[in-house]
């Protein structure tokens, strides 16, 4: 999972601005609540009840937020990262039949505590907050794709998109090849 991780986030990231009109589409989200989370607030279980993302989100999202800061801390020891946190987690977007496919789309966004914030080289869409919080991609850039089937969401993949949104041609073309 981690490889799989790796190699999604770090896909070349193109620009996109229009929706594909030839996709099946819904304009109103299954899920329309979103977790967001404070500066000084963790992600933790207490949270599910305050929202309507479905369990099995959230866990998905906690699994491969996790396995990136460890991946991370791997990768860049000095950078000394801490804790990680899920600052967002929001439905985006529903193709209700791509490639015989209901694909729900949410988009994420998470961040990894820092204990030396100097040592860090930002590249691409990095930042780093005033409180030592890094995001270590493009923010908000991280879309977890589940096919609805059956009134049950199962998790397909991760796919990284920074300039382009969910019903962009750019995105769609993107997520069907993913598929193959």
């Amino acid at each position: 999972m981690i490889a799989l991780l790796i190699a999604f986030f770090t896909i070349g990231l193109l620009g996109c601005n229009q929706k594909d009109s030839s996709i099946a589409q819904i304009d109103k989200p299954p899920f329309t609540s979103s977790i967001e989370t404070s500066d000084n607030e963790h992600i933790d279980d207490s949270m599910i009840d305050n929202t309507n993302i479905p369990e099995n989100v959230l866990d998905i999202a906690k699994q491969i937020v996790t396995e990136s800061f460890t991946e991370n801390k791997l990768m860049f020891p000095a950078y000394n990262y801490v804790e990680w946190r899920l600052k967002n987690l929001t439905y985006s977007y529903t193709y209700e039949d791509l490639k015989e496919m209901k694909l729900v789309i949410y988009q994420m966004n998470y961040e990894f505590l820092s204990d030396s914030p100097e040592k860090i080289r930002l590249v691409g869409g990095m930042y780093i907050t005033q409180d030592n919080w890094v995001m270590p991609n493009y923010p908000n850039a991280t879309y977890l794709i589940f096919n609805q089937q059956d009134g049950k969401l199962s998790f397909q993949h991760v796919l990284l998109q920074n300039d382009c949104q969910p019903g962009d041609p750019l995105f769609t073309e993107d997520l069907v090849n993913s598929l193959d």
